[in-house]
């Protein structure tokens, strides 16, 4: 889990808050946190789908913005390795499955029981044992098969590198915002 915590300098913003009441300058706090997180949330999920070619709509799915109380906040980005489903439409090509702008070789679809999934053999064979019910016969027939999953596209380094730039910027854009909201707060109180 990333976690990051930032120390602000508010001395500029001290002459601005010693007018408002203490109601005021919470409200002012509660909005800039929920601005803020907006705005990390928005910007992690433009520079993360240009850097890593996933989707803004998979992405924006995956990122949440908590208040945790008055005095903080908390964005939540999922790392989970993304099932290639997810990324848009698989086409079925000659050399594997094309989902989005990602190339899987050797990947295909399954079109009947599950047309959506994009799966790949992993190697591994195991034994299976089915009843063969035929006119007056049963038996049993052992067949080989190989095992396969469905694919999944790792995204977590390209990911947390994109967080902690963006991270970086917040604390900026955090301070911005505060003034503002410090500053609607004077112009309501009549200051």
């Amino acid at each position: 889990m990333l976690r990051l915590k930032a120390e602000l300098d508010v001395s500029r913003l001290h002459d601005l808050a010693g007018i408002l009441s203490a109601h005021a300058i919470s409200e002012a706090w509660r909005r800039t946190l929920r601005k803020t997180g907006n705005w990390i949330k928005t910007h992690v999920a433009r520079q993360l789908a240009g850097a890593s070619k996933v989707p803004q709509r998979v992405i924006k799915q995956r990122i949440y913005f908590f208040l945790r109380s008055q005095r903080e906040g908390k964005v939540w980005l999922g790392l989970n390795p993304l099932a290639a489903r997810r990324l848009g439409r698989a086409r079925q090509t000659a050399k594997g499955v094309t989902v989005g702008r990602h190339r899987f070789p050797g990947a295909w679809t399954m079109r009947y029981r599950d047309p959506l999934g994009v799966y790949r053999r992993t190697g591994n064979y195991r034994s299976v044992k089915r009843l063969i019910v035929t006119d007056s016969k049963e038996r049993w027939v052992k067949q080989r098969r190989e095992a396969y999953e469905e694919v999944m596209v790792p995204w977590d380094a390209v990911a947390e590198r994109v967080f902690r730039q963006v991270a970086a910027q917040a604390e900026q854009r955090l301070l911005t915002i505060l003034e503002q909201e410090l500053r609607w707060e004077l112009r309501k109180a009549g200051a």
